[in-house]
């Protein structure tokens, strides 16, 4: 008697599994709900303006009409000593002329 009662225990949840599992696979699914437009209409951007092309100079001759400068004169031996000395911040004021007592 155990093992028909055992039997009758296992038949019943075999069977209800599955129905089941023949109920889930015969269905057809649902049909999804039709979205619903959550965006507002974005107005279209106004198109960037392209910019002018601008004029392109044509291509001149290169000449150099400036006159070269003129070598500089080389400054007496005392004058470039006092420039020297009065940049340097070592001037005096003595006259080298006099003489001495």
């Amino acid at each position: 008697m155990r093992t028909i009662m055992m039997m009758k225990r296992l038949i019943l949840p075999l069977l209800a599994s599955a129905a089941l599992a023949i109920a889930g696979c015969s269905r057809e699914p649902a049909p999804a709900p039709e979205p619903t437009p959550s965006e507002e209409a974005l107005p279209t951007p106004e198109p960037t303006p392209t910019p002018e092309p601008s004029p392109v100079a044509s291509p001149s001759e290169l000449t150099n009409a400036t006159a070269a400068l003129p070598p500089e004169e080389k400054p007496a031996p005392d004058e470039q000593m006092l420039d020297d000395a009065s940049a340097t911040g070592m001037t005096a004021r003595a006259s080298r002329d006099a003489e001495h007592d």
